[in-house]
């Protein structure tokens, strides 16, 4: 998909989450324990997805709003995934679960959300993104690769 340079560093973050639940995926299939599964998610949030959600919704949401539907879901869906990891995970059904979801989620601000953002966002709006640093998200350094 051709993005507009504004998102383009958002985009590429999600390849990162996809990674995620791929990992997720393969670690459910091998029959890796809850644990440590549970353990990966933890940091992987804390290093990728919590400073990725905060900078949607300081950034790009806005150019939609808050009360857009698809705006609004997206940032009910981040909440959850901080439910989720605050709560931890005590079996594989809540590992798939969370899976799932961040799997729909990212697919959605792909496919729907950045999208519409490209179509409704003015031209200064789009310069002002361009002009935003976005740090560039990086695999968490971590050495219990259970995915493999």
């Amino acid at each position: 998909m051709k993005r507009h340079e504004a998102l383009v560093q958002l985009s590429r973050d999600h390849h990162f989450g996809l990674l995620l639940c791929w990992k997720l995926k393969e670690g459910l299939k091998k029959e890796i324990s809850v644990e440590r599964m549970a353990k990966y998610i933890g940091v992987f949030y804390n290093h990728n997805l919590k400073p990725h959600f905060e900078e949607e919704e300081e950034t790009i949401f806005k150019v939609l709003g808050e009360e857009h539907p698809l705006i609004e879901e997206a940032i009910s869906q981040h909440r959850t995934f901080e439910k989720m990891v605050k709560q931890g995970f005590k079996t594989s059904d809540e590992i798939e679960n969370f899976r799932a979801l961040l799997e729909l989620h990212i697919r959605t601000e792909e496919r729907q959300i950045f999208p519409e953002i490209e179509k409704q966002a003015t031209s200064e709006q789009l310069e002002h993104l361009l002009s935003l640093n976005h740090p560039e998200l990086k695999e968490p350094d971590y050495d219990d690769v259970f995915w493999k």
